[in-house]
C-alpha cells in the first residue's frame, strides 16, 4: 500500500478518487458556493462556541476539528471574498473607482457595530431583562467576570464615545469590530499594494508586524484601543486577513498552481496535516466531552503546554496559523471533489447562512439574550440543550430566507 507521502511525491491528484460528475462546476463565475457553504459551516460552530449548552453541536464545536476556531476561519474567508469580489472591480475599473464602493460598506460595517454596541448599553437599563451574558465576559480559567460596559450612572456621552471607538459592546460581537476595523484600515493599502504589484512587500509588511506582536509582552501592543484588542490584536490577526485578501485577488492562479505537481504535493501534505492537527486536538482534554470521542494518547499537561506556546488563539500562535492554512485548503479541496453530494445535502442549510454571514452574527446576540431569559438553559439537559441549538438554527436560517431585516442589517 502506498503511503500519503509516496502519493504526494508522485503528485496524484484528488480529482482521481472521486467521481467526476461529483465535481464543483467550475463557471468562472465571481461567487463561489464553495465558499459560502464554509462561511455557512462557521454558523453551527458559532452557535456552538457562544450559545454554551452542551449538546451535539459540540462534536463538531469546541475545536474538535483541529485549533481552529470560528474566527480564523471567518476572518480569513472575509479576507478572501473581499479579495475576489472588490478585487475583480479593482482589476477591471481601477481603485479610485472602486474606492466609493469600499467608502460606503465601510460605512455600512461601522454604523452596525455602532448600533448594536448601543442596543446592548440600552437593554441593561431594562429591568425585566438579564443581559449578563453579552454585557460581561466569564474567564472560566481564572474564575474572574470582567464588566464589558460602564457601570450604571455613567454619563451618556461617555457611553456614546467608547462607543465610537469600538471600546464597549458584547465579547460574542468583537470578531466583527475587528473586521470592521481592518476593512476601513487595511483594505484600501492592500488594494494599493496590488494595484502597484508589491505583493512581496506587502506580505513582507504583514509577517513583520506579526512578528513584533508575536514577541511583544502580552496585550501590550493594542494600536487601536478598541475592545476586539483584548482577544483578536490586530498586529497579529491582519495576517490572516492580508493573506486571504491576496488569494482571492489572485484566486484563478492561486487554483492554477493546485493544479501543478508541485501544488498537487502541496494538496497532499495539506491533508496529512490537517489530519495530524485532528489526532492533535482530539487528545485536549475538555472535562465536558465523552470520552468515548477523546484520545487521551497525549498527556494532558503536555497537551496544555503545547497549546499555550504553539497554538494562542489571541497571539495566533505558528501552530494554530499552520492548522488555519492547511484545513481551509483541505476542505476547499474536499468541496472541489465532492461538491454534488455535500452540496445536496447540507448546501439548503449552509450557503444561505453563509451568504448572510454578518446578518447572522448580528442577530444571534439578540437571540443569546432571549434565550438566557427563559429557562430552559437551567436544565442542563444534552436532549434539550441539543434542541435550543436546533431551533435557534431554524430561527435564523428562516430569518435569512425571509430577508428579514435585511434593509437595516449589512449582510
Amino acid at each position: 500500500m502506498p503511503t500519503l507521502l509516496q502519493t504526494a511525491t508522485r503528485s496524484r491528484s484528488l480529482t482521481e478518487l472521486f467521481p467526476a460528475s461529483w465535481a464543483y462546476p467550475e463557471t468562472g463565475a465571481t461567487r463561489d458556493l464553495r465558499l459560502d457553504l464554509m462561511r455557512g459551516f462557521v454558523v453551527p460552530l458559532l452557535f456552538a462556541s457562544h450559545f454554551e449548552f452542551f449538546s451535539l453541536l459540540m462534536f463538531i464545536g469546541w475545536e474538535r476539528l483541529g485549533v481552529v476556531s470560528t474566527a480564523e476561519i471567518f476572518v480569513i474567508l472575509s479576507g478572501i471574498v473581499v479579495g475576489m469580489v472588490y478585487g475583480k472591480k479593482v482589476k477591471r475599473e481601477g481603485l479610485p473607482v472602486v474606492m466609493p464602493d469600499l467608502i460606503k460598506r465601510s460605512v455600512d460595517l461601522y454604523r452596525i457595530s455602532v448600533i448594536m454596541i448601543l442596543i446592548v448599553a440600552a437593554i441593561r437599563y431594562l429591568p425585566w431583562i438579564n443581559s449578563t451574558v453579552i454585557t460581561t465576559f466569564y474567564d472560566a480559567a481564572n474564575n474572574q467576570t470582567y464588566q464589558l460596559y460602564p457601570e450604571a450612572g455613567t454619563k451618556l456621552s461617555t457611553i456614546l464615545s467608547k462607543a465610537l471607538l469600538l471600546q464597549i459592546g458584547p465579547h460574542q460581537f468583537q470578531v466583527i469590530g475587528l473586521y470592521v476595523v481592518m476593512f476601513i484600515l487595511i483594505t484600501p493599502l492592500v488594494f494599493f499594494m496590488l494595484t502597484k504589484q508589491r505583493v512581496v512587500l506587502l506580505l513582507a509588511i504583514s509577517w513583520v508586524i506579526y512578528a513584533i506582536h508575536y514577541g511583544a509582552p502580552r496585550q501590550s501592543l493594542r494600536p487601536t484601543g478598541a475592545q476586539f484588542e483584548y482577544a483578536f490584536p490586530i498586529m497579529a490577526w491582519q495576517l490572516i486577513y492580508v493573506h486571504g485578501m491576496v488569494v482571492g485577488y489572485y484566486k484563478q492562479e492561486v487554483l492554477a498552481f493546485f493544479k501543478t505537481s508541485l501544488g498537487k504535493a502541496l494538496l497532499w501534505v495539506s491533508i496529512l496535516l490537517a489530519l495530524c492537527f485532528l489526532f492533535f486536538t482530539w487528545n485536549h482534554p475538555l472535562p465536558h466531552i465523552p470520552q468515548w470521542i477523546s484520545l487521551n494518547l497525549i498527556a494532558p499537561e503536555t497537551f496544555h503546554h503545547l497549546n499555550s506556546e504553539y497554538f494562542s488563539k489571541s497571539q495566533l500562535g505558528v501552530g494554530r496559523l499552520l492548522n488555519v492554512v492547511v484545513l481551509f485548503i483541505s476542505m476547499y479541496a474536499l468541496l472541489t471533489v465532492c461538491w454534488q453530494p455535500i452540496n445536496k445535502a447540507l448546501g439548503w442549510l449552509l450557503i444561505p447562512l453563509g451568504q448572510a454571514s454578518l446578518y447572522v452574527f448580528f442577530i444571534h446576540i439578540f437571540l443569546l439574550l432571549a434565550i438566557m431569559n427563559t429557562p430552559l438553559p437551567a436544565y442542563n439537559n444534552f436532549w434539550i440543550n441539543t434542541a435550543i441549538h436546533a431551533s435557534l438554527l431554524a430561527v435564523v436560517w428562516l430569518m435569512v430566507k425571509k430577508e428579514f431585516l435585511f434593509r437595516w442589517i449589512p449582510h
